[in-house]
């Protein structure tokens, strides 16, 4: 299955989860209790709230973030039945082995950490509504949970710091629209006057006959170092990847595919 596939399945559900809920809403409202409906519509914020968190994650890239091949050192296959029978994740689950199938790198580029951060809180009041104010109060004592928390604990840095530039990335790809369109509008006025008879462009649009454009004539040549850059495509110790260079005759492409 396409990871294209993958996002719209996600999507369906939520719509179809939505749905169910606000037909769940409107069968109630005529003789169900002020309870019953105020129940149904606090399930209806979660849905919703769970439809903006997974916004906030760009399904396309989120595999970048998972070693497939280490998946299965996660679970205990014979352990299994015994999970289901008695109701214990860590019979069946290791987690202490989850370092090595999350690629940071690829975590931090699939999700939008500020507004998931955000979300996640909005999620948790809306879920704490249905489920009591003591929801999360128990930390309990299952093995895969504390790992799971040992885990977020150590990234927790790591997340921060990735934030933060994920936050002066969007910033640079302002001011960097800005100096796209400038460049478009150079290009332009430089093709325009490159129009006069003459030269190959060279004379311009004059009346003076002996006059000589000083603008270099185009089109770049179609040689190796118009087309290839020595600047590096990543930062070093960057947390998330950098935009991508802008160079030579990537200008008249770089509008459309900001």
């Amino acid at each position: 299955m396409s990871q294209t596939s993958s996002s719209t399945s996600v999507e369906q559900l939520l719509a179809r989860i939505t749905a169910g809920t606000e037909r769940l809403l409107q069968e109630a409202t005529p003789d169900g209790s002020d309870e019953t409906r105020a129940t149904i519509a606090e399930l209806l914020d979660v849905v919703e709230e769970v439809d903006d968190l997974l916004e906030t994650i760009d399904f396309e890239r989120l595999p970048d973030a998972v070693e497939v091949s280490a998946l299965p050192d996660l679970v205990k296959l014979d352990g299994v039945p015994n999970a289901i029978r008695e109701h214990d994740p860590d019979l069946a689950l290791d987690l202490s082995a989850i370092r090595d199938v999350i690629h940071l790198r690829g975590l931090w580029n699939a999700v939008d950490l500020v507004d998931f951060l955000r979300e996640l809180r909005q999620l948790k009041s809306e879920l704490e509504d249905v489920l009591g104010p003591d929801a999360f109060g128990s930390s309990g004592d299952s093995e895969a949970a504390a790992e799971i928390r040992k885990f977020a604990d150590e990234v927790k840095p790591d997340a921060t710091n990735a934030a933060l530039q994920q936050e002066a990335k969007e910033g640079a790809k302002a001011a960097r629209k800005g100096v796209i369109d400038g460049h478009s509008k150079f290009e332009d006025l430089y093709e325009s006057t490159q129009r006069g008879p003459g030269y190959a462009g060279r004379k311009p649009v004059s009346n003076n006959p002996t006059a000589v454009s000083s603008v270099p004539y185009g089109p770049l040549p179609a040689s190796v170092s118009t087309r290839v850059s020595t600047v590096p495509t990543s930062v070093r110790h960057a947390k998330i990847d950098a935009l991508p260079r802008i160079y030579s005759r990537r200008w008249k492409t770089a509008g459309r595919t900001e």
